[in-house]
């Protein structure tokens, strides 16, 4: 029934499912690289702090109470606030990998050569 040419697809298929099934829903926070902000002065710390606890503010917001106004307002707040975030973290590109993805990428590179 299955063959050895059709492990690695539904192994794939398996841990993709798995993945999407397990990934947090409503767990949402702010982030910040530790080693970065060390190297910003001591004003730049504290306005970063400040922005983080702003995002998270937006971020937990219950915006099912909300009216249509009042979420743009808010989705305009939180546009302008990581356009804030961005400004001080030039150059922090970042691309995050699941474990899932990592072996997807092992499997199809052993597949191909």
């Amino acid at each position: 029934m299955f063959t050895t040419r059709s492990f690695p697809l539904l192994l794939s298929i398996f841990l993709t499912a798995n993945a999407l099934h397990a990934a947090p829903g409503g767990d949402r926070h702010v982030m910040i690289n530790e080693a970065r902000l060390r190297t910003l002065s001591a004003d730049d710390q504290r306005a970063v702090l400040e922005l983080r606890d702003r995002l998270d503010a937006v971020l937990v917001t219950d915006r099912s109470s909300l009216d249509r106004s009042e979420r743009q307002e808010l989705r305009h707040e939180y546009r302008a606030l990581k356009k804030e975030m961005d400004r001080y973290n030039a150059g922090g590109t970042v691309i995050y990998l699941s474990t899932a993805g990592v072996i997807i990428i092992l499997l199809i590179l052993i597949i191909l050569l």
